[in-house]
């Protein structure tokens, strides 16, 4: 679906005449070095096209038949006639001999790596030699005995002697065919052609044999002949081997036609293309193959003929008309990679072409209607209607008289798209053809031109740009020594052309901005940058930079974007990439292609999609590798994309059919019915009919229901929604913009019960009746089955019998909706055992499963009783119990046991409220389960409603809820004393020792005794307290004593904690210097691997990669679930045994407990000294203690930086590259074994409690 199109033509006048070879330095590009090299038969030139400067003659050699640049050693290899081959430096000028045949020379070609040579000398023989001109082999071209290595096989299929001749039996396959052609040997040409294959493997040589005539052999690079040619009549001499390496392409002059033979590796003939030329009339002169295989230019004295081939089908795409006054002597087709599709043109006088041909579709994108050349016929096919894949086409439109078609372009204005053809003979035909129709053209005019007397007709080839709006007009340029000519023509204009503008540079880009009238966005080949071009009256008005690019442009397009007002440029430049204004949006892209707010690019397997307005790539897809973009279909959301091999795929992206459904839901719009069929073809989710606009959804919902006439894709509606956004969550990419507008009182988690009421309440309002099963999908979505089986029930008792019909579809409906079993047992809510028979008959159920059981329910006299059974039968426990209550107190026995059985005690207390006994009974039934269950202090509570208050008294007693022990206690008539003093020594065993003294102090006789609670639990300024208001002499016979005992062993365990904290600092900070000592050993040594003391948890396969938070490492080492293996591994972690291989991490966590633990006891560390302070004579041993409290925490927090180093606090990461510091990752594993708590410094509360009159003393 390509046509090839010219991108550039570049004109230089040489003032060289008649050249025979153009050479070309592989290794530059035109941008570094424009240099080229001009060789005639007895000169050699150097010609720079960048400057007007003569060109220079390197060196006079008669009589040259040959030329190659060699690259690597930056010469020119000639070979003359006379057997010369010489080298010739082409900076300095010099020339060396290579070699020398004696008997003269009639060929040279150099392979395609110039690493072997090949010459076919006077005598006819081939010489293959290398790069030094050492000979490898010698071959007699003529020797018609000599044997090849390799003979082909033919088993004859397809010819007469494999055929079946009826009657004329097996005699007349042996008949010899008399219709060979009759060659005269002298009178064929007899110059002899050589072609190598790409990669440098074989080179077949073309010669006249005397035996058959026009033949050739194929040799391998040692230049051993491997194949031979099978006999064919009627060859010409051109012979041109296919770069990719499957056909050799030679012409071939057939009785009925003239063709090109296409010959495989082994000689044999493969197939042929038909050639429009009768090469008697126009023979061939040469055929050659562009260097990436997709093109064949076959030269005749009238012109070039440029094929293709896709799908099988040989195309002829181009056709460059020669000049009648002067005679093209050389064509050359370009080496340098990004310059495949480049030829160079020399003619007679001097002139010299570049000819720069790129791929394009030409078509009218919003139609999708595309055009195809194939020589005079014009391929139409019509994408929107049909998918037909190449050859074939929905059209063809044939061009009358002798030329052939050049370019094609399509626009479009007024609803009629406008085409123009421009021929190889330089006359424009204009068509016009209806949107709707746009395969049914009809031709309006035709404009024949010509160039002026001093310009030359070759170059104007290519239309670039067509305008249809106020008059049919044209845009083409072409480039004349470093200066590029616009031409505008019109379709009234008459053959003379005028020159309208002229830009400095070699443009190789255009585009016209379509928001600004008369402005172009160009890019010359010199510098590369886009710029702004606006063309006045007769030239050029302004010239300003729009984007600057480093490579040239494959691609230029220019956009519009945010409603038309803006413009921006799509360039995709030879290196892939893609960019959009300045911007590089993407790398390696293939193809482009834009549609509405979205761009299409294809990488070499996928396809993406970038919205225009914030330049976001929102979604891309899977392709075949090598697939490209054909054209977009916006109207209907579809692309069409081709394969490598040429079959066509195509495919309606997601993309781009919600923007589509967003335009068809518009409010401005509002065609539900193409919106859901949309939706329903592409399968995408229902619920952005409503989710577009949930409220513009709501206030039209009549519009919806009038729009959505068929029942079933209301059925569809309805069962697809969800409680969900879908703008927001599934397809929010392509609703970035939208801003959802909800009803007031309307909450996402209820949207589809919100929408399944308002559409009931206009279906149930109407007597239309389509709505019968969408209200009854739209009960079962808010699982409301049972209204939508009474609905039923309700039409089939109002029916009749010859209209029961309705009401059993609408049952068969539900029972397609609901499982059947769930459906019995909703009828059996009902609790009408019609509707259950109705039900379960048109259910495929087992009557034996449910006629027992429906006549033992029957039998039941309370209607509450035999709801109670169907309800607990359909586990509806709540409403049975309902129902159990009612039915008096004969059932109460069988109603406790359900009570218990199912846990309902707090709905039996509320339904059992009013009656008393039984209420009872329940809470002590309940208390027995909470007893059970561990909640002691509810079973208190309910055993004191059901009366057993010794049983409450017990339960608070447990729990020491000792305020309730004592109330109950006293409604018991308890003896108080004895109970208080029950309570004390569990509360001391809790250390609720302020409590215990409270219950001693009021309910015991001995004040000594509770105070000694106060001093088993340390709380000495209370005890202080109650001692100096009861008995002072208690102080000092009791408080003293046991305060100065505390204080000392504070002070003991002070002293303790400090040299317990400072032992593991020092061994901290040893191990630490210990493992760096180990790293620098190993790094002198020259070892880069980290250290592995902790072997025994690392795998004998593991690598460093493998961190120890990796999902891998977790799914597959030890997950230490069970608590034993859980324990045994910490204590091998934090074991604080010297040489522990995790010694340092187990020193860790020791210091952050203890850190902890001595901070915790500020408050207790200032009653103590505020205590001894209240003594009065013992303030000494307050101030030392505050001492020694004070320097244990100092020292904690000066050691905090030191043992929390930056390393722990480090994040884990996975690294990765060249440059990875082993012995930073070695450490981040190790240290992602502590608990991630105590990686960081502990968080220290700091509160007040130093005394100041302690300090004063120190």
């Amino acid at each position: 679906m390509r046509n090839l199109k010219l991108k550039y033509s570049q004109q230089f006048n040489t003032n060289i005449k008649n050249a025979k070879f153009l050479l070309v330095n592989p290794n530059v590009d035109d941008k570094a070095n424009s240099q080229r090299f001009v060789v005639t038969s007895d000169k050699l030139y150097s010609l720079c096209l960048r400057e007007n400067e003569l060109p220079k003659v390197i060196i006079e050699v008669p009589n040259i038949v040959d030329a190659e640049y060699l690259a690597l050693d930056n010469v020119i290899c000639l070979a003359t006639g006379g057997g010369e081959v010489l080298l010739v430096n082409v900076q300095t000028s010099s020339a060396s001999e290579g070699t020398f045949c004696d008997v003269g020379i009639e060929r040279m070609v150099w392979s395609p790596d110039q690493e072997v040579v090949v010459f076919v000398t006077r005598e006819y023989n081939v010489v293959a030699m290398t790069y030094n001109f050492d000979v490898l082999t010698e071959h007699a071209l003529k020797d018609v005995d000599s044997e090849a290595e390799n003979k082909f096989v033919n088993v004859g299929w397809g010819k007469k002697e494999t055929q079946f001749h009826g009657s004329a039996g097996k005699q007349a396959a042996k008949e010899k065919s008399n219709e060979e052609l009759h060659v005269v040997i002298d009178q064929l040409p007899q110059n002899i052609e050589i072609t190598w294959r790409a990669d440098g493997s074989y080179f077949a040589v073309s010669y006249v044999c005397l035996s058959q005539g026009r033949t050739f052999k194929i040799f391998d690079k040692e230049g051993t002949l491997q194949f031979k040619a099978e006999k064919q009549s009627g060859l010409l001499p051109c012979i041109a081997w296919r770069p990719s390496g499957n056909w050799l392409a030679v012409p071939q002059k057939l009785p009925n036609k003239s063709v090109m033979a296409l010959f495989e590796k082994n000689g044999l003939r493969h197939r042929e293309i038909v050639l429009t030329i009768d090469l008697e009339t126009n023979p061939i002169k040469n055929v050659k193959w562009s260097s990436d295989s997709e093109v064949l230019s076959v030269e005749t004295a009238k012109g070039f003929y440029f094929y293709t081939i896709n799908n099988y089908h040989w195309y002829l795409k181009q056709v460059l008309a020669s000049e009648q006054d002067h005679d093209v002597i050389v064509f050359e087709w370009d080496q340098r990679i990004d310059e495949e599709k480049t030829c160079h043109i020399m003619l007679a006088n001097g002139d010299y072409f570049t000819f720069k041909w790129h791929w394009v579709v030409d078509g009218y994108m919003p139609s999708g209607l595309v055009t195809v050349i194939d020589g005079q016929r014009l391929l139409l096919t019509n994408f929107s209607k049909a998918i037909i894949p190449p050859p074939m086409s929905n059209r063809e439109l044939q061009l009358e008289g002798q030329f052939y078609i050049s370019s094609v372009i399509l626009k479009a204005a007024n609803n009629i798209i406008y085409l123009c053809i421009y021929d190889s003979g330089h006359n424009l035909h204009f068509y016009v053809a209806e949107t709707e129709l746009p395969l049914l053209f009809k031709k309006i005019c035709e404009t024949p031109f010509k160039a002026t007397s001093s310009e030359t007709s070759m170059r104007l080839n290519c239309i670039q740009w067509f305008d249809c709006s106020q008059e049919l007009s044209v845009i083409f340029y072409h480039t004349k020594e470093n200066t590029t000519y616009l031409h505008r023509l019109t379709a009234d204009e008459g053959d003379e052309i005028p020159c309208d503008y002229n830009v400095e540079g070699t443009i190789i880009a255009l585009a016209k901005c379509q928001t600004i009238k008369n402005q172009w966005i160009y890019q010359t080949l010199e510098d590369g940058a886009l710029k702004k071009l606006t063309l006045g009256m007769g030239s050029v008005k302004r010239t300003q930079l729009h984007v600057q690019l480093k490579y040239t442009a494959e691609k230029l397009e220019v956009i519009s974007r945010d409603n038309h007002t803006d413009f921006v440029s799509v360039v995709l430049t030879t290196n892939r990439c893609l960019y959009v204004g300045n911007e590089c949006l993407a790398t390696d892209v293939t193809s482009f292609c834009q549609t509405g707010n979205y761009l299409l690019f294809t990488k070499l397997a996928s396809l993406h999609f970038v919205r225009l307005t914030d330049l976001r790539i929102i979604d891309e897809r899977r392709l075949e590798r090598g697939s490209k973009l054909v054209t977009v279909i916006s109207e209907l959301g579809r692309v069409v994309l081709q394969m490598p091999r040429g079959n066509l795929e195509v495919i309606n992206p997601r993309v781009l059919s919600l923007e589509l459904i967003n335009d068809l839901l518009k409010p401005s719009n509002r065609y539900y019915r193409l919106a859901f069929d949309m939706l329903r073809k592409q399968r995408i989710n229902l619920n952005i009919i409503c989710d577009h606009n949930i409220k513009d959804f709501l206030d039209n919902l009549d519009v919806f229901l009038k729009e959505i006439q068929n029942p079933n894709w209301l059925n569809l509606f309805i069962s697809d929604l969800q409680n969900e956004d879908f703008t927001k969550t599934m397809y929010a990419s392509s609703y970035k913009e939208k801003l959802q507008s909800y009803p007031g009182d309307f909450k996402i988690e209820n949207k589809v019960s919100y929408i399944c009421k308002a559409l009931l309440s206009h279906m149930e309002a109407s007597s239309e009746k389509r709505y019968c099963l969408p209200i009854l999908t739209a009960y079962v979505k808010m699982d409301q089955l049972e209204k939508a089986l009474l609905l039923i029930w309700e039409e089939k008792r109002r029916q009749s019998y010859d209209e029961s019909e309705e009401t059993e579809e609408a049952l068969r409906y539900l029972l397609y909706l609901v499982d059947v079993n769930e459906l019995f047992n909703v009828a059996l809510g009902t609790y009408d055992f019609g509707l259950v028979l109705f039900v379960a008959k048109k259910s495929q159920k087992d009557p034996k499963e449910f006629l027992a059981m429906l006549n033992e329910w029957k039998k039941y006299e309370d209607d509450n009783y035999c709801r109670f059974k169907i309800d607990e039968y359909l586990k509806r426990y709540e409403k049975a119990l309902q129902h159990l209550a009612k039915c008096g107190a004969q059932h109460f026995e069988e109603g406790l046991t359900f009570i218990k059985n199912q846990k309902l005690f707090i709905q039996a207390l509320v339904l059992y409220k009013h009656d008393s006994e039984n209420h009872k009974i329940i809470c002590l039934a309940y208390a027995d389960y909470l007893r059970a269950q561990g909640k002691l202090e509810d079973a208190s509570i309910m055993y004191e409603r059901g009366g057993n208050l010794a049983q409450a008294l017990q339960s608070a007693k447990h729990i020491l809820n000792w305020q309730r022990v004592l109330l109950l206690a006293r409604t018991l008539k308890e003896d108080m004393a004895v109970v208080a003093k029950s309570l004390i020594n569990p509360l001391e065993e809790q250390g609720k020792f302020e409590e215990a003294y409270d219950i001693s102090k009021e309910y015991g006789n001995n004040f000594k005794e509770s105070l000694e609670i106060l001093v088993r639990g340390k709380l000495f300024l209370k005890a202080i307290f109650e001692a100096e208001m009861r008995d002072e002499s208690l102080l000092d016979t009791l408080i003293k004593m046991q305060l100065l005992l505390h204080c000392n062993h504070l002070m003991s365990s002070l002293l303790s904690d400090k040299e317990l904290f400072l032992s593991y600092k020092e061994r901290l900070l040893a191990v630490r210097v210990k493992r760096l000592k180990k790293v620098e050993m190993l790094n002198s040594e020259g070892a880069n691997q980290s250290l592995m003391d902790d072997h025994d948890l690392l795998s004998d396969t593991s690598s460093l990669y493998s961190s120890h938070y990796t999902a891998s490492s977790q799914n597959t080492g030890k997950t230490f679930r069970s608590s034993k293996n859980r324990r045994k591994h910490e204590r091998k972690l934090l074991s604080l045994k010297p040489g522990n291989p995790f010694e340092d991490i187990a020193l860790i966590d020791a210091l952050y407990n203890l850190i902890v633990k001595c901070f915790n006891q500020q408050q207790s560390i200032r009653d103590t000294c505020k205590a001894l302070i209240m003594l009065v004579d013992h303030d000494a041993e307050a101030i030392e203690l505050q001492k020694q409290f004070k320097q244990l925490l100092t020292v904690m927090q000066d050691s905090l930086d030191e043992i929390w180093i930056p390393e722990i606090r480090t994040t884990c990461e996975f690294l990765q590259g060249p440059n990875i510091d082993y012995t930073q990752l070695q450490n981040e594993q190790r240290y992602a074994m502590i608990d991630p708590l105590k990686r960081f410094k502990p968080q220290l509360s700091i509160v007040d409690w130093e005394y100041e009159i302690l300090k004063a003393k120190f």
